[in-house]
């Protein structure tokens, strides 16, 4: 989390981002809530993954986060939920509960709240970004103020936990690629996106993760596909393809509108 925060904080001047303008986002709720969802979501998704096993706690990770994101935008952004977006979500979602089937643990409740919370946690952050961001606040400026103060606190947390860890070359690149690439780089596109299209249609978006990770595991690590793993990823891209219209027509109404805008 910090060292996606130190990214996007360094990259943000080579974009537009002011630096004068930190000191605001500092003050902001919005940033509040988007730090304490990222920094929630770390250790309430590894907590659901030490008790229910990663397949588990990833399915209802994330097929909480389109749901959650697209009922909180609904309630306290008044973005609308298309049809389109309905359909595909639960299409999507369909796709990774039987692409999953075989491998998933529910006999912990404990472990399946954390990752509700997890999930749910994201779909808050993505409305606060989208706050934000209609308040003028800039794409890579956000999550890394976010993730900067996110990690602050949840540094007290885990402090023991990185002390035990031995710090190899190894072990360092892995932390930068995660920390630079895939939570920094990644979110500050996410960001950028929220000017364009709905909370709910972002998160859908999401659930593209799987399928690539599912595509890597075949072409990079040589991993075999089961029959239900194929019938689910299928759904989820079909998901994904609809919802791409959901997105597109998001953003015509943003443009003809201005709803995206504050005044």
């Amino acid at each position: 989390l910090s060292i996606g925060a130190i990214t996007l904080l360094i990259l943000a001047p080579f974009f537009g981002g002011k630096l004068k303008g930190l000191v605001r986002l500092a003050t902001r709720p919005g940033v509040w809530i988007m730090a304490a969802s990222s920094a929630s979501y770390q250790v309430f998704f590894v907590a659901s993954v030490e008790r229910t096993g990663v397949a588990t706690a990833a399915l209802i990770t994330v097929g909480c986060i389109p749901v959650s994101a697209g009922i909180v935008g609904w309630i306290f952004l008044r973005e609308r939920l298309s049809k389109i977006w309905l359909v595909s979500t639960a299409i999507a979602i369909s796709g990774l509960v039987i692409a999953s089937l075989g491998e998933l643990q529910t006999n912990d409740a404990t472990g399946l709240l954390y990752a509700v919370i997890a999930g749910s946690g994201i779909g808050a952050y993505i409305n606060a970004a989208k706050l934000e961001v209609r308040a003028g606040g800039h794409s890579m400026q956000l999550p890394g103020m976010a993730f900067l103060l996110g990690s602050i606190g949840l540094f007290f947390i885990v402090r023991s936990d990185l002390l035990a860890v031995q710090w190899t070359t190894q072990t360092i690149l892995l932390a930068v690629y995660l920390g630079a690439v895939t939570m920094g780089i990644a979110n500050g596109i996410q960001t950028l996106g929220l000017k364009g299209i709905s909370p709910g249609v972002a998160s859908t978006m999401m659930l593209a993760d799987p399928v690539t990770a599912a595509v890597l595991g075949v072409v990079v690590l040589g991993e075999a596909v089961t029959l239900n793993g194929a019938v689910g990823l299928i759904l989820v891209v079909i998901g994904l393809v609809m919802q791409s219209f959901s997105a597109t027509e998001d953003s015509q109404v943003a443009k003809g509108t201005g709803r995206h805008r504050l005044n």
